[in-house]
């Protein structure tokens, strides 16, 4: 899921430079045209093969890997046979579902799937996977018991017993970390903070949540938030961090805790006056937020069993 208005770069001219045609695809892709993106990240790839623009290429590359993955969750929202389909052949939802590849895929796949199914449904579902017993339906359960509240959430992790997943997305799911965090101030907006929170994702990358902070005088209000797709280091810089220093709005390091501190504060003032988050319109904000609070309020976050970062 992309969120709006975090590339400000303006209409860039076709050229062989890859950085150039990385920012074309950043272009193309906030007009909605995968497809030109597409291409820009491939042209953008083939004249990346100097060393100076290796920075680049990685950058390229992961965005590439996202159109790719993006690209499947659509194919299996086209084929997925359904509930009855995914009762019937647990194993095979597993095996779909991990292939997207990326931990913010099977997040929203695992959300939705516990949005059609009445929570009754989801349990038996989850019986299901534990029954099939193969190692992509246990990656899927620890997926389901980080992802699902209530009696499906508490039933996967029944049944999941905690141990680490196989797959590196699911495992960055079950295995939340704060990675690194930044704030600031929006420009021309007294009483304003624009935090970004970077959860550590598989293969070294990174979800960014970027949220809008109004401070008041009775305390913080979350004024809109989201997630951006997983992404590495690199690209966070280029699409979110250098923007908004560009725009007047460097940002400045600061505590990961503190910083998910005050998101979630900000948030309950919001919710306690009834504001709306905008972008839980399309996107399952408040519950990610409270599950970040709830696996990582107070710590960098938890480890699995046999790895140090919960992540790679």
């Amino acid at each position: 899921m992309r969120a709006q208005g975090v590339h400000s770069v303006g209409f860039v001219p076709r050229a062989s430079d890859p950085a150039e045609r990385y920012r074309e695809a950043l272009i193309c892709l906030d007009a909605g045209d995968e497809v030109t993106a597409r291409r820009a990240v491939e042209e953008g790839l083939a004249h990346a093969w100097d060393p100076a623009a290796a920075p680049v290429r990685t950058c390229l590359d992961d965005l590439g890997a996202q159109l790719d993955g993006e690209a499947a969750l659509r194919r299996f929202a086209a084929r997925t046979p359904g509930p009855r389909g995914w009762l019937a052949r647990p194993d095979d939802l597993a095996r779909h579902v991990l292939a997207l590849g990326r931990a913010h895929l099977v997040e929203a796949v695992v959300e939705e799937i516990a949005l059609v199914l009445p929570p009754p449904v989801m349990v038996r579902l989850v019986g299901r996977l534990a029954s099939a017993g193969t190692p992509g339906t246990h990656d899927l359960l620890a997926a389901v018991a980080a992802v699902v509240p209530g009696a499906p959430g508490a039933a996967a992790r029944d049944a999941w017993h905690g141990a680490r997943p196989h797959s590196p997305p699911a495992r960055a799911l079950a295995f939340p970390r704060l990675a690194a965090a930044w704030s600031c101030g929006a420009h021309g907006a007294r009483g304003q903070d624009q935090v970004i929170l970077a959860v550590a994702r598989d293969g070294g990358r990174v979800a960014p949540l970027v949220a809008l902070v109004e401070h008041h005088d009775l305390g913080a209000l979350l004024r809109d938030a989201f997630f951006l797709p997983d992404m590495v280091p690199g690209r966070l810089e280029r699409e979110v961090l250098h923007p908004l220093a560009a725009a007047g709005m460097p940002a400045v390091p600061v505590d990961v805790a503190d910083a998910l501190d005050l998101a979630c504060a900000a948030l309950s003032g919001s919710q306690a006056v009834g504001h709306r988050i905008p972008s839980e319109a399309h996107q399952s904000v408040i519950c990610r937020i409270r599950r970040l609070q709830a696996a990582c309020a107070g710590s960098h976050g938890h480890a699995p069993p046999g790895g140090p970062s919960g992540v790679g």
